[in-house]
């Protein structure tokens, strides 16, 4: 799921304003102030990928959980984003967010350590597993809220998609090579053990983010009272022609995505009988595509354009989405095309995902960010859990084959709100709209 300053701002601590509406600061991006949001982002990635992998292992394979059991864990995942997503957003634009970010580490720092040591004492419950996926989930939401505001603080224009993408890459990367190590680390240790990587990562990555400079956003006058913020921030997210365009079209793909997960598995071992061992080594051909994506998106997007780029991107995944449940009847081997949709369908996300990143911060003002961006990840995400049980449900009454159609889909429908918007006229983001060009700089706070 991104700067502006000179390179001789970064020693004095503070930054310049743009000069002039768009101008661009000198200086590669990671020499300013951004590159310790960006070596911090690596820890984060590391800490949740290891994390989200080994939970359910844990929960199986230690704990003789069973898939009802690892469902709602995995729900725990999500659930604080549909509870206090948009109650958090009102806190993170009241609050510093260099210390939100720093916390938020070290809460799931102490919470993912927990396992390892409660192994150890030979204590490890399910219900211990439970808390701590809710825990994490809930430090996520302050996560997720305060790096989303402070993003645009640190980059201006164009430089906010380039770092955007450098970040994708970072993640897409670590995605690629995270189930190939923690697959190592698993046959030399108890994956209890392994989980104690995620914590020191987190605490890594809280480390580096105290040298990022502390930004304060002015507040413009508005709603006051903690719901009328609330509300106001919802009000904006739902009444923005192009973040609501955009909002739809990333709901409708993670719909798509999370209605086929569970039918996917099922279709792919019983009725492709592909062994295991291989569905789990697809998982990194799957995250491959995501990695090139990351790579090409700006240059695809630049010739395309952001509209068509985001269209075609869409409709391609869908097509890709499809390779699975036709895969019966085509000539080569099912794992090639399965492999073949993973890779595809991974990588249509992450480039549609990337093709104009940093819209939605460009459109929202700065004290508005955090609720923005909490009611934009309700609907985003907050469609996850559901398309999953719908289409789980689908799947006991009409088998897996139907919802894997019905997948691709929901997926050619996300391009659906691009074109019924401005979007999908745009070549380039009209700087016109940029609300950040005018108000973006970095105040040191001092200790």
């Amino acid at each position: 799921m991104t700067f502006r300053t000179s390179p001789g701002s970064q020693n004095s601590g503070t930054a310049g304003k743009e000069q002039g509406s768009g101008a661009a600061p000198a200086g590669p991006l990671l020499r300013g102030p951004f590159r310790w949001l960006f070596i911090a982002g690596i820890g984060d990635g590391i800490g949740d990928d290891v994390a989200r992998a080994l939970l359910p292992v844990v929960a199986v394979a230690v704990l003789s959980a069973g898939a009802f059991e690892a469902g709602i864990l995995n729900a725990l995942g999500l659930a604080a984003f549909l509870v206090l997503g948009v109650p958090a957003g009102v806190l993170v634009d009241r609050w510093p967010r260099k210390p939100v970010l720093i916390g938020a580490n070290l809460v799931r720092a102490a919470a993912v350590l927990t396992v390892p040591i409660a192994y150890a004492a030979g204590a490890l419950q399910l219900w211990h597993l439970f808390l701590v996926a809710a825990v994490i989930s809930v430090a996520d939401v302050f996560f997720t809220s305060a790096h989303s505001a402070v993003m645009p603080t640190l980059l201006a224009g164009d430089q906010l998609a380039r770092g955007y993408a450098r970040v994708q890459a970072v993640q897409s990367g670590l995605a690629v090579a995270a189930p190939g190590v923690t697959g190592v680390l698993i046959r030399i240790a108890a994956a209890p053990a392994v989980l104690a990587i995620s914590g020191l990562a987190y605490l890594f990555s809280a480390a580096v983010t105290c040298a990022l400079p502390e930004v304060r956003t002015p507040r413009t006058p508005g709603p006051t009272g903690f719901w009328a913020e609330a509300r106001h921030g919802l009000v904006f997210t739902l009444g923005h022609p192009i973040v609501r365009a955009l909002m739809g079209s990333v709901a409708l793909v993670n719909a798509a995505g999370m209605w086929a997960a569970g039918a996917k598995v099922v279709f792919v071992l019983n009725t492709l009988r592909i062994p295991a061992d291989q569905v789990v080594a697809l998982g990194a051909v799957s995250a491959a595509g995501g990695l090139l994506a990351s790579l090409m998106a700006t240059g695809v997007t630049r010739r395309f354009g952001i509209g068509k780029t985001k269209v075609i991107a869409s409709v391609a995944g869908a097509c890709c989405m499809l390779l699975v449940p036709a895969a019966p009847a085509l000539a080569l081997p099912a794992v090639f095309w399965v492999g073949l949709s993973g890779f595809g369908w991974s990588y249509s996300v992450v480039l549609t995902g990337l093709a104009g990143s940093g819209i939605v911060a460009r459109l929202v003002p700065a004290d508005l960010m955090g609720r923005a961006m909490s009611s934009y990840r309700l609907v985003t995400l907050g469609v996850m859990p559901v398309a999953s049980l719908a289409g789980g449900f689908l799947a006991l009454l009409a088998g897996e084959a139907p919802v894997l159609w019905g997948a691709a889909l929901i997926a050619a429908a996300s391009a659906l709100p691009v074109i019924a918007s401005p979007l999908r006229h745009w070549q380039t983001f009209p700087e016109e709209l940029d609300v950040q060009r005018t108000t973006r700089t970095i105040q040191p706070v001092e200790s």
